[in-house]
């Protein structure tokens, strides 16, 4: 298992921040300190629950896309909501990538947004991790 640097700790809980608060903010929770401190075992479920969690997200944000109107007619409330996701979304994918580096895999953003497409089942990229910078 290799060590996550610094930057790309600091770069997970901006995503974080974002998505659970709604502001980006400096400060770096102490479980995302702990990532380096994870033992296999913990890396290997952790993996599996944010795969879990994209693929739903997708999916939610798939139903949204397209049926949207019917389940949230109010427009504002609707895109609200997609936004919420996606910010959510953003954030999984990179803590999914954060994960992918801890335990050895080198992989650039680039490529992990291709596995993320494949694993996701979406037709499109969509984490846009390499846009983000």
């Amino acid at each position: 298992m290799v060590n996550v640097p610094e930057e790309i700790l600091k770069k997970l809980s901006a995503y974080y921040n974002l998505s659970k608060h709604g502001k980006v903010s400096e400060v770096v929770p102490p479980w995302i300190r702990n990532i380096n401190n994870m033992s296999k075992t913990d890396l290997e479920y952790e993996t599996r629950d944010a795969i879990r969690t994209c693929r739903d997200l997708r999916r939610k944000i798939t139903e949204l896309e397209y049926e949207g109107e019917r389940l949230i007619p109010i427009k504002s409330k609707r895109e609200k909501f997609t936004e919420e996701l996606q910010r959510e979304w953003t954030y999984m994918s990179y803590y999914l990538y954060t994960l992918f580096l801890h335990s050895g895999i080198d992989v650039s953003e680039e490529d992990f947004d291709e596995y993320l497409r494949e694993e996701t089942g979406s037709r499109g990229f969509i984490t846009n991790l390499a846009a983000k910078r």
